[in-house]
């Protein structure tokens, strides 16, 4: 199905675009074997070359892009001068970075228990969302009460390995804090 993609698409849509694309090249790429990236590419972006030609110079093409995107809004006089801005900059960072992390990780990896840890490298994940979750959600229904729709989050099923499952909370109520579950009584009920 083809995306009707119009030129009045604001910036938040443009970056919505950019991820679903993002998505759609890692689940291609994840397909891939170390071997194929030496085999012989004919897409003109490999430039005569390799698939491994082809995805560096996409990574490159970024980069080259990223850097113009930067320079126009220089010369444009509209810098990421505000400090909202700049935090989600460095949540996107961040959260990067965490995916960066799994790339490559073998499945049966995932559940195994980490030396001197204590936890699973599934359960740093499930917590890493619970804490984005319960504090973004919370900031959400509370702060922005007025400003943004209010509504449940796709990853509210998310359990916590020590605080357990998300609190539920009345959407309506701009005022109560959402509250954070005590581990102690999450370990007594499993």
């Amino acid at each position: 199905m083809r995306m009707n993609f119009s030129m009045t698409a604001n910036a938040t849509e443009l970056i919505k675009r950019l991820q679903i694309s993002l998505n759609e090249t890692l689940e291609t790429l994840a397909a891939l074997t170390d071997a194929e990236l030496d085999e012989s590419s004919d897409h003109i972006c490999a430039t005569d070359g390799t698939v491994r030609d082809l995805l560096t110079h996409n990574i490159d093409h970024d980069r080259m892009h990223a850097g113009q995107l930067f320079n126009s809004r220089y010369l444009l006089k509209n810098m990421q001068k505000g400090e909202v801005h700049r935090l989600m900059v460095d949540t996107v960072k961040a959260r990067a970075e965490v995916i960066a992390a799994l790339i490559g990780m073998p499945d049966e990896l995932l559940d195994a228990s980490i030396p001197d840890e204590g936890w699973t490298i599934r359960e740093m994940v499930e917590h890493t969302i619970f804490w984005e979750r319960h504090s973004i959600d919370d900031l959400r229904r509370r702060q922005l009460a007025g400003r943004l729709e209010q509504r449940e989050s796709t990853l509210s099923d998310v359990v916590d390995p020590l605080y357990g499952s998300l609190p539920e909370v009345d959407l309506n109520d701009s005022i109560t804090p959402t509250p954070v579950p005590d581990p102690e009584m999450v370990k007594a009920n499993k």
